[in-house]
């Protein structure tokens, strides 16, 4: 891999950081004021930006196997779509897998954590999933758009 390829995949792995970082930690926080937990919620914020980091890390891997190829004689909807639904499934993979991790550094156990997830309530892992589809939605959109009308088309679009 050359140096520039590699400083895009490093600009990339940011950009999804910050992107996921500001999303997981005004989760982490709302969880916070909604539960009321004592003291400021600096272990679920280390863990939002933690998962926000592997979501980074993973979508970029999604997008190496399961690229965005949007064409301009196509809607963008029917392109995105498929693509949202996947890239979701490995978000709340992760967030499963974060819960189980969780529980075991709690000592409670890795599999009873794991069932735990969502409260254990399919419900309530059905509405974790529309959450993160629309954290995921923007992004793909965005990238989309890029590929149609490239690159510094976009940066014109967004900063003059």
């Amino acid at each position: 891999m050359n140096k520039n390829r590699l400083g895009e995949e490093i600009k990339k792995i940011l950009i999804l950081f910050i992107y996921f970082s500001i999303w997981f930690c005004a989760l982490a926080f709302l969880s916070f004021s909604v539960e009321r937990l004592q003291g400021f919620p600096y272990v679920h914020i280390s863990l939002a930006l933690v998962k926000a980091l592997l979501c980074a890390k993973f979508m970029l891997m999604g997008q190496m196997l399961y690229p965005i190829q949007s064409k301009r004689d196509r809607p963008l909807i029917g392109q995105i779509l498929p693509r949202s639904i996947v890239y979701v499934g490995v978000v709340v993979l992760l967030s499963a897998v974060e819960s189980a991790l969780e529980g075991w550094i709690h000592h409670r156990g890795f599999i009873s954590s794991l069932a735990s997830f969502g409260n254990g309530d399919p419900i309530h892992i059905l509405a974790l999933s529309l959450i993160y589809w629309l954290i995921v939605l923007p992004y793909l959109t965005f990238m989309s758009l890029q590929s149609v009308i490239g690159s510094s088309e976009m940066k014109k679009i967004f900063w003059g």
